[in-house]
């Protein structure tokens, strides 16, 4: 469990996002990604600046759980919509590409043990593609797929997500 401090960067960091989504027009279930996006990006952030192997052994398995669920729930609900629009249809392709990426990356850290040399460099190669894929999809994919889906189908998918997530 991450100590008070992290927790507080935590969500400082998803606050800031709600408020640059709310600045490009995001809502609903877009909004609520970019914030979850900024939470797990300063807990990898953390991680990243660490080289104490408690720090790593005591975040990587929430930054791990936040980053399944993350894509769990945008695998099963929020691509799917987006895969039935031919404006769309390439960016639900490109996202389960790279979410086997993340997936592959996170499967490699799994084997690392925290105090290994390898373990370091795995974990800024999920770093990078976490960042790359958090720069995709706000900087692009959410912005095309509020524009086509609107503000009231973006709230509607809110719940829908946060179920995928836990189910």
């Amino acid at each position: 469990m991450p100590n008070a401090m992290e927790r507080a960067a935590s969500e400082v960091m998803g606050a800031a996002k709600d408020v640059k989504a709310g600045l490009k027009g995001l809502t609903g279930v877009f909004m609520h990604l970019m914030e979850e996006h900024g939470k797990v990006s300063a807990l990898i952030k953390r991680v990243s600046m660490s080289t104490d192997d408690e720090v790593r052994a005591k975040l990587y398995p929430m930054i791990r759980m936040e980053l399944l669920a993350h894509e769990k729930g945008e695998v099963e609900a929020v691509y799917p919509m987006l895969a039935e629009f031919p404006e769309t249809a390439a960016i639900a392709s490109e996202h389960r590409n790279q979410a086997s990426e993340l997936e592959a990356a996170i499967i490699e850290l799994d084997a690392l043990a925290v105090s290994s040399p390898s373990w370091a460099p795995a974990f800024e190669r999920l770093a990078k593609l976490v960042t790359d894929h958090v720069n995709l999809e706000e900087g692009s994919y959410f912005p095309r797929a509020q524009k086509l889906l609107g503000e009231e189908r973006t709230k509607e998918l809110l719940p829908a997500f946060e179920a995928a997530k836990k189910g």
